[in-house]
């Protein structure tokens, strides 16, 4: 969505694996991204924090003050990506809701519903939230394929249209050709 964008920023709410299945490791390690990273699990975060330039704040992301962090730490007013999965989902939602955006906007976002799960409620706050804001719904339902599994409806995918323009994801699968 970015056009392999180097020294970016992401906002990763819900860090858990710091590697292996982890958003924004890649952004950092072949990208030069910055950020930071929540994660309320005191083993997961300290794990991040071993192997990951970048900090992740051993907090409670549902009640966190992110303006203030925001402020203090001179975060660009366009961040270029946020992830937004903790759970359960109601509070992946809730973590969203407490975001500033009205001093904040995302160029890119990524928010797990787990709609598989039954969070059809989850899943349609944050599609109002999020079109509220002026940001256009760029991949809906994004699934997990895993041998032998059902298909898992788990993600929606987000893009701020002033940023990321119509080429970059209408007609076009979100895996690649």
């Amino acid at each position: 969505m970015l056009s392999e964008k180097k020294n970016g920023v992401y906002v990763e709410i819900g860090a858990f694996e710091s590697m292996r299945t982890n958003n924004t490791y890649l952004l950092e390690t072949q990208f030069n991204w910055t950020g930071v990273a929540f994660e309320w699990l005191e083993k997961p975060s300290k794990n991040y924090n071993e192997n990951r330039k970048n900090p992740c704040l051993q907090v409670d992301a549902t009640t966190f003050d992110y303006l203030d962090y925001f402020v203090k730490n001179n975060f660009p007013k366009q961040i270029d990506y946020l992830q937004v999965d903790i759970d359960p989902p109601r509070d992946t939602l809730n973590c969203l809701k407490r975001l500033p955006h009205n001093d904040y906007r995302f160029s890119t976002i990524t928010f797990e519903h787990d709609l598989y799960s039954g969070n059809a409620d989850v899943k349609e706050e944050q599609k109002e939230l999020l079109l509220s804001l002026g940001y256009v719904l760029a991949f809906e339902n994004v699934k997990v394929v895993v041998p032998g599994w059902p298909d898992r409806e788990f993600e929606d995918w987000w893009i701020d249209p002033e940023v990321v323009s119509e080429d970059k994801y209408v007609g076009v699968s979100p895996f690649g050709p």
